[in-house]
């Protein structure tokens, strides 16, 4: 009988599941990535700044009268607008992908650029909106916009750029929502926007934005209409502008590195829980000797045993001080939890050649470390020596008898044993994560040793930290996984009883019955 699949619980998620990816090689794929031809756009790095004028109107001008605004300014393409269907060889007119853009303005009529000026001028704040623009010494048109608006920028401008840039960073804000609309609806206005007979209330509902239609419908439609709409424009020359933006605000403005917080604390009294491995420690040891039958070679009482030990010498150092929330935290942990699955493996599959082959595994790489050391000129290591390499390669047999195996001890990748012992989940919850940390990947870096910068103008960078982070405890995951070592110790010798306390977590066993929430 086939086992019944958990139900997955991932409430108010709108992300694909693991299941939901297609394995192509040794990569999971999202069912976006898997679509040919793909391209990315990014508002925020690139449109954002392209559209600043507009994203400061909507941040200083109240928004029902902005919108007012921003219908106005688009309706100026209806001056400009392309015949539905022109003529046969008639040229094109002029206006063929026209924006509203920083780049492209100077590049369009400056009646064009005038008329959109003068809209946002008739508003009372119209000023207070678009004097910061004059800040940017690269802004393209700059003597255009000095000439408009014929003042000088005052320092608060500064401070308008920047909640400008944070209202409209995130493309799906209502505010940056705003600002594609109006893209969108310059496009209409000038004809270049086409739609089928059966958009055509989508059509009018972009025209009556934001006062007709389901808006949790016609958001979405506004920025993916934008997108497409971001390439019309028949000139595909690299637009400099954006980058050039972000560089002069990074120049001319200082960082805020948002503030560390809490990562949660330990849940266990150092002083109970460092009596407690001494106490389960001594029963161990107890344990050994009672169940010890040979002082000859023992791979299996050995191994078993050594597992339980070294699990132990894992938790006591990860118990002190901060070293559960800290880096070495982790490196612990991912260490136990291939102690688990391999002993688990050994205890259910493994036969007494394979304990045999684990433990002359090891010897073998005590050898392998043994020779590398000899042959090593210039600095050697110092966490090891020479001595305490050449007892252990030669311990149970003289190493000229010794095998290194340059594989697997058993041939098996470490996921293939927890499949094989019942042990996938511990190995799901732990091993992936953790290994990010032993093997120094970048999410590692990013959680332990950066920050954001909370200066919108830096587009929320990361930046690093004067001194790492703390990160969750690792100290009940750790007690988790010691006690199934010893569980499996117990198996392989019954008598075994000494466990920790662990308090129950909460699972996510029941399904939220909330339906995800929909996107703006």
């Amino acid at each position: 009988m086939s086992k019944k699949k958990k139900k997955m619980h991932r409430p108010g998620k709108i992300t694909t599941p693991l299941a939901g990816h297609k394995k192509i090689g040794k990569a999971l794929v999202p069912p976006f990535m898997q679509l040919p031809g793909m391209s990315f756009s990014s508002w925020a790095n690139d449109r954002l700044p392209d559209m600043l004028w507009a994203c400061l109107v909507i941040t200083v001008i109240p928004r029902k009268e902005a919108i007012e605004v921003f219908r106005d300014i688009a309706g100026i393409g209806l001056k400009y607008r392309q015949d539905d269907e022109p003529h046969q060889g008639a040229e094109p007119k002029q206006a063929r992908g026209w924006t509203l853009r920083h780049a492209d303005l100077p590049n369009q009529p400056r009646e064009l650029f005038n008329a959109l000026v003068a809209r946002v001028l008739r508003c009372h704040a119209g000023l207070q909106a678009l004097r910061p623009l004059l800040l940017l010494d690269n802004l393209p048109g700059l003597q255009w916009w000095k000439a408009a608006l014929d003042t000088d920028p005052v320092d608060d401008d500064w401070q308008t750029l920047g909640q400008a840039v944070l209202k409209t960073f995130d493309h799906q804000s209502q505010e940056a929502t705003d600002v594609r609309w109006l893209s969108v609806l310059f496009k209409i206005g000038l004809g270049e926007l086409h739609v089928f007979e059966g958009l055509r209330e989508r059509v009018q509902e972009l025209i009556e934005y934001p006062y007709r239609g389901e808006m949790r419908s016609v958001r979405p439609s506004i920025r993916s209409m934008e997108m497409a709409v971001a390439t019309l424009k028949p000139d595909q020359a690299p637009n400099l502008w954006p980058e050039a933006f972000w560089a002069y605000m990074l120049e001319r403005t200082v960082c805020l590195p948002a503030p560390l917080k809490s990562r949660g604390r330990a849940s266990h009294d150092p002083l109970a829980l460092s009596k407690a491995i001494n106490d389960v420690r001594e029963a161990l040891l107890k344990h050994w000797y009672s169940s010890l039958s040979t002082s000859g070679l023992n791979p299996k009482h050995d191994g078993a045993f050594g597992f339980g030990f070294y699990a132990l010498a894992c938790l006591a150092e990860m118990s002190m001080g901060p070293m559960s929330s800290a880096i070495t935290g982790r490196l612990l942990l991912r260490s136990l939890t291939e102690c688990r699955i391999s002993l688990a493996y050994l205890v259910r599959n493994g036969t007494d050649e394979m304990w045999k082959k684990f433990r002359s595994y090891g010897a073998g790489q005590a050898k392998l470390a043994l020779l590398k050391y000899e042959e090593m000129s210039g600095q050697k290591p110092q966490f090891v020596t020479l001595e305490t390499l050449e007892a252990l390669a030669n311990e149970d047999y003289f190493q000229e008898y010794v095998e290194i195996d340059l594989g697997h001890w058993c041939g098996k990748d470490l996921r293939r044993l927890a499949e094989e012992s019942g042990t996938k989940e511990d190995y799901d919850r732990y091993y992936g994560w953790a290994s990010g940390f032993v093997h120094g990947q970048w999410g590692a870096m990013r959680d332990t040793n950066f920050t954001h910068c909370l200066n919108p103008l830096h587009r929320f960078h990361r930046i690093p930290l004067p001194f790492h982070r703390m990160l969750e405890p690792t100290i009940d995951d750790a007690l988790h996984l010691v006690n199934r070592i010893l569980d499996d110790v117990n198996a392989a010798y019954p008598g075994f009883e000494a466990r920790f306390i662990v308090e129950d977590v909460p699972g996510d066993e029941e399904e939220s019955t909330e339906a995800p929430a929909e996107p703006a």
